[in-house]
């Protein structure tokens, strides 16, 4: 049986939670002040929990799961919801991402003022020796706007995706924004392109899909690419060349409608590139990396940020209406190369940035984290484990919650409500309310307190309430920002009571604090792994996300795994789904 002084709601551990939330809220508040003090907030997308494991004192793991799988790590829910919805309307199937921005200046008043990309810096790759697009992907690489691979080869032939093409926009243009972001629904936060699609669509070069889908693992064609940098720009054609398209292309007729009249001034500004026949566009075709570096480079020419080719420049006569650039005088001396390099560097994105593209996966199964949901979140999901601890019966718990605030600027709180009744005993009939508050701080860094249990109600597992209070950090495992995927690794530590609290001092009504961890390796786009110490024992898992455009998390995982307590490893499993608004 489980002591008596410890059943019931939260005002019955008052003297527990004061001694307990005094220590371990000054701690945390003292540490987030320091951190914060004159920086800039850090944008994370890492998950709560709430959660306990059911036997005696430990509490229901199946509910440490749910809090978790509800947070706003993997559903997405750190990203801005506040912001106008995508407009753009879609004509046609094939033209879903039609950017519809309203006009803004021409070209020479964007002050899209880059310094002048230098063609032939050095920066060459070895599977483009003898390539048609060598000198654009050279010039393009020696701005630092397009990288090559880790082994050293830049796959000219390779597609290229929506969120790699935004990561690009992001590097070759600097343009004030003309709208206010959106927040599509398959962009989280935790994304590692979500700045970059962000800036895209602010911009006007990038539009979404209707219902606020921007799919950002979608291949993107050639037709796509050329819209987008012909919007961008306010590139506009004369009547003459919209109604010649045919002289120009054999395959006009595969123009897309809504994409006429941007084809049409592509090809006046000579952004149109076509290989390995000048006059074919195959606009539906999908957008090899080769494509896309020489549309970016000819579309900086017509911004006058980079030099156009030479006449005798193999790459020159698949420039759809190329002119010749006209004789200058010879410049008196040229530029140290080591000089051009760093004016063309660009500066490092912000931390906050930086973040955003690092952060993603669960990082606890049934450990609270310093992460959590705020800015309109809201969430539910539920739990199930095979047996509880000391039992042969099974368990499970149903949740719903909400995350107000702002973590980045201020805090963000958190409130669930939990039924630890389901089927056999009726839903609601035994259940709890839990708080957290939470800050993020630059470094990846998330610190948040909170209670589980702060009021029950019928007999949930456990009754008594639980303060503690925790830190996580998040740490990068590589460091190209236009890279596809980033791994990480999630660590968390804290103190708290209640059912972080050893189990013989749970069976023995022993006031303590105890402490508990996790750790979180992303280890593909969709999946983390998951270990976490729950101040009693060690629970083992997996986070998978197993359709890319919906915020759906399962969690499958094993509790007790070491033995220390409990009877017994067994298995839990949770799943949960978001929405922000």
């Amino acid at each position: 049986m489980r002591p008596g002084k410890f059943r019931g709601r939260f005002y019955q551990s008052k003297r527990k939670i004061r001694l307990s939330g005094v220590m371990l809220i000054s701690a945390i508040a003292g540490f987030a002040a320091v951190n914060s003090a004159g920086l800039g907030v850090a944008s994370t997308t890492t998950s709560n929990a709430k959660t306990t494991a059911p036997m005696r004192g430990s509490g229901s793991v199946g509910k440490s799961m749910l809090s978790n799988l509800l947070g706003a790590e993997h559903l997405c829910l750190k990203a801005p919801c506040n912001q106008k919805p995508s407009t753009a309307p879609a004509t046609q199937k094939s033209a879903k991402a039609v950017n519809t921005a309203k006009p803004t200046p021409n070209v020479a008043q964007q002050k899209n003022i880059k310094p002048p990309i230098q063609v032939a810096q050095g920066t060459t790759f070895p599977d483009i020796q003898g390539n048609w697009a060598r000198t654009f992907i050279e010039a393009l690489a020696a701005g630092d706007i397009i990288k090559g691979f880790p082994d050293g080869t830049f796959r000219p032939d390779e597609p290229v995706t929506r969120s790699q093409f935004a990561a690009m926009i992001r590097k070759a243009f600097r343009k004030a924004p003309i709208r206010e972001a959106v927040q599509f629904a398959d962009v989280p936060a935790n994304y590692w392109g979500y700045t970059a699609i962000q800036e895209a669509y602010q911009t006007g070069f990038l539009e979404g899909y209707p219902n606020r889908i921007f799919s950002p693992d979608q291949n993107i064609p050639r037709v796509q690419v050329l819209v987008s940098l012909v919007t961008g720009l306010n590139l506009n054609p004369t009547s003459t060349t919209a109604a010649n398209l045919n002289n120009f292309f054999q395959d006009a007729n595969e123009i897309p409608g809504y994409a006429v009249n941007q084809i049409a001034a592509a090809t006046e500004n000579q952004i149109v590139v076509n290989y390995p026949s000048v006059n074919l566009l195959s606009p539906n075709r999908i957008a090899t990396r080769a494509d896309v570096a020489a549309f970016i480079y000819q579309a900086l020419v017509k911004a006058g940020t980079a030099p156009a080719l030479n006449a005798n420049d193999i790459a020159a006569q698949y420039i759809v209406g190329y002119q010749p650039p006209v004789a200058q005088q010879p410049s008196p001396a040229p530029e140290p190369i080591e000089s051009v390099r760093q004016r063309l560097r660009l500066p490092s994105p912000p931390v906050v940035q930086r973040i955003r593209r690092i952060v993603g996966g669960a990082s606890s199964l049934s450990t609270p984290t310093g992460f959590g949901a705020d800015r309109n979140a809201i969430y539910v999901g539920g739990t199930y484990q095979g047996r509880t601890r000391y039992t042969g019966k099974s368990d499970g718990a149903i949740a719903a919650g909400l995350g107000v605030g702002d973590a980045r600027k201020a805090l963000g709180f958190e409130a669930t409500v939990t039924s630890y009744s389901t089927f056999r005993t009726g839903f609601g009939k035994n259940g709890g309310v839990s708080f957290k508050v939470h800050r993020l701080l630059p470094s990846d860094i998330g610190v948040a307190v909170g209670v589980e249990n702060f009021d029950t109600w019928g007999h949930p597992d456990p009754e008594y309430s639980s303060v503690y209070g925790v830190i996580s950090k998040v740490f990068p495992l590589v460091s190209d920002e236009t890279a596809e995927f980033s791994p990480s690794i999630t660590a968390s530590v804290g103190v708290g009571g209640g059912r972080f609290r050893s189990e013989a001092d749970v069976f023995r009504g022993r006031d303590s604090v105890n402490v508990f961890g996790s750790v979180g390796v992303r280890v593909a786009e969709p999946i983390s792994l998951i270990a976490d110490w729950t101040g009693q024992d060690l629970n083992l898992g997996v986070s998978i996300l197993p359709f890319p455009n919906i915020p759906l998390v399962i969690t499958p995982g094993v509790a007790d795994v070491t033995g220390n307590a409990g009877d017994g490893a067994r298995f839990i499993l949770g799943v949960g789904y978001g929405v922000s608004f």
